[in-house]
């Protein structure tokens, strides 16, 4: 994979406003992916350079102060559909 994926800012600018809209404080990488394409994929055994999830969230972070969100802590421990992953956590309030 290359580094770059392609990122419809339009629809994640809509994610993040609905995020915002329910009072969330916060949100994991994996919850804005959850959104943003109406599911979670997990990338099991997938290298991180060759793993969209991980291109996304460099994405969101390359590009934090263009959506307003700030990254609170990096490598959070997560399960995604049973699975342990690991996940930014993202203010969205800037």
């Amino acid at each position: 994979m290359t580094d770059h994926i392609d990122i419809n800012e339009e629809r994640l600018q809509q994610v993040l406003a609905e995020m915002r809209e329910r009072n969330e404080a916060s949100a994991l990488t994996t919850d804005i992916i959850e959104l943003y394409m109406g599911g979670f994929h997990s990338n099991k055994g997938v290298p991180v350079k060759d793993s969209w999830n991980a291109q996304f969230g460099k994405y969101l972070k390359a590009n934090s102060s263009k959506f307003g969100i700030n990254e609170l802590s990096s490598h959070e421990s997560v399960k995604v559909n049973g699975h342990p992953t690991s996940s930014s956590r993202w203010s969205l309030s800037g």
